[in-house]
Protein backbone atom coordinates (compact mmCIF):
# COMPACT_ATOMS: atom_id res chain seq x y z
CA UNK A 1 0.00 0.00 0.00
CA UNK A 2 1.20 3.20 -1.26
CA UNK A 3 1.70 5.91 1.44
CA UNK A 4 0.05 9.30 1.59
CA UNK A 5 2.39 12.08 1.55
CA UNK A 6 2.69 14.57 4.17
CA UNK A 7 4.89 17.73 4.60
CA UNK A 8 8.30 17.64 6.95
CA UNK A 9 10.40 20.07 7.61
CA UNK A 10 14.30 19.95 7.42
CA UNK A 11 16.90 21.83 9.44
CA UNK A 12 20.15 21.79 6.83
CA UNK A 13 22.23 22.82 9.48
CA UNK A 14 22.34 24.72 12.75
CA UNK A 15 22.75 28.24 13.44
CA UNK A 16 22.32 31.77 11.02
CA UNK A 17 24.05 30.10 7.65
CA UNK A 18 21.53 27.58 7.42
CA UNK A 19 17.53 27.32 6.45
CA UNK A 20 15.02 25.22 7.07
CA UNK A 21 13.34 23.44 4.36
CA UNK A 22 9.72 22.36 3.82
CA UNK A 23 9.28 19.03 1.86
CA UNK A 24 6.51 16.62 0.98
CA UNK A 25 7.38 12.97 0.52
CA UNK A 26 5.66 9.76 1.44
CA UNK A 27 8.96 8.27 2.60
CA UNK A 28 8.24 6.27 6.07
CA UNK A 29 9.41 7.58 8.98
CA UNK A 30 12.12 4.53 9.67
CA UNK A 31 13.76 5.69 6.24
CA UNK A 32 14.54 9.57 7.48
CA UNK A 33 15.70 9.00 10.27
CA UNK A 34 18.01 6.80 9.09
CA UNK A 35 18.86 9.73 6.12
CA UNK A 36 19.13 12.12 8.94
CA UNK A 37 21.80 9.92 11.00
CA UNK A 38 24.09 9.40 7.96
CA UNK A 39 23.26 13.17 7.27
CA UNK A 40 24.48 14.08 10.95
CA UNK A 41 27.60 11.59 10.72
CA UNK A 42 28.91 13.06 7.57
CA UNK A 43 28.28 17.03 8.58
CA UNK A 44 29.94 15.84 12.19
CA UNK A 45 32.99 14.84 10.12
CA UNK A 46 33.64 17.83 7.95
CA UNK A 47 32.28 16.30 4.32
CA UNK A 48 29.92 19.18 4.04
CA UNK A 49 30.22 18.42 0.19
CA UNK A 50 28.92 14.58 0.89
CA UNK A 51 26.10 15.55 2.39
CA UNK A 52 23.33 13.37 0.85
CA UNK A 53 20.54 15.66 -1.27
CA UNK A 54 17.17 14.18 0.36
CA UNK A 55 15.33 15.04 -2.67
CA UNK A 56 17.61 13.04 -4.66
CA UNK A 57 17.95 10.09 -2.38
CA UNK A 58 14.35 9.54 -2.07
CA UNK A 59 13.16 10.34 -5.45
CA UNK A 60 15.74 7.39 -6.57
CA UNK A 61 14.66 5.31 -4.09
CA UNK A 62 11.07 5.05 -5.11
CA UNK A 63 9.56 7.70 -2.95
CA UNK A 64 8.07 11.20 -3.77
CA UNK A 65 9.69 14.11 -2.37
CA UNK A 66 8.80 17.90 -3.58
CA UNK A 67 10.37 20.84 -2.16
CA UNK A 68 8.13 23.36 -1.20
CA UNK A 69 9.25 26.08 0.49
CA UNK A 70 12.78 27.00 2.45
CA UNK A 71 13.66 29.63 4.97
CA UNK A 72 16.58 31.37 6.67
CA UNK A 73 16.94 30.18 10.16
CA UNK A 74 17.28 34.13 11.01
CA UNK A 75 16.90 37.21 9.39
CA UNK A 76 16.14 40.70 10.19
CA UNK A 77 12.11 39.90 10.35
CA UNK A 78 11.58 36.36 11.93
CA UNK A 79 13.75 33.16 12.44
CA UNK A 80 12.55 30.05 10.49
CA UNK A 81 10.72 28.69 13.69
CA UNK A 82 8.35 31.66 13.43
CA UNK A 83 7.45 31.13 9.80
CA UNK A 84 7.45 27.60 10.20
CA UNK A 85 4.61 28.14 12.76
CA UNK A 86 2.91 30.52 10.81
CA UNK A 87 2.72 29.15 7.97
CA UNK A 88 3.22 25.10 8.09
CA UNK A 89 1.76 24.69 11.80
CA UNK A 90 0.96 20.87 10.98
CA UNK A 91 4.03 19.61 10.41
CA UNK A 92 4.65 17.30 13.11
CA UNK A 93 8.09 15.96 11.60
CA UNK A 94 11.47 17.26 12.01
CA UNK A 95 14.96 16.43 10.76
CA UNK A 96 18.31 17.96 11.73
CA UNK A 97 21.55 17.84 10.08
CA UNK A 98 23.63 18.96 12.72
CA UNK A 99 26.83 17.62 14.50
CA UNK A 100 26.66 14.83 16.63
CA UNK A 101 27.76 15.17 20.36
CA UNK A 102 29.59 12.89 21.84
Amino acid sequence: MKQETRYIALSDEPGMGGELIILETNAPIERLKDLERESCEIYTKGDYEDIPIWQDVLEYEGYECFIIESHPHVTPYDTSKDWQQEKYPKIKEFYYIDTIEK
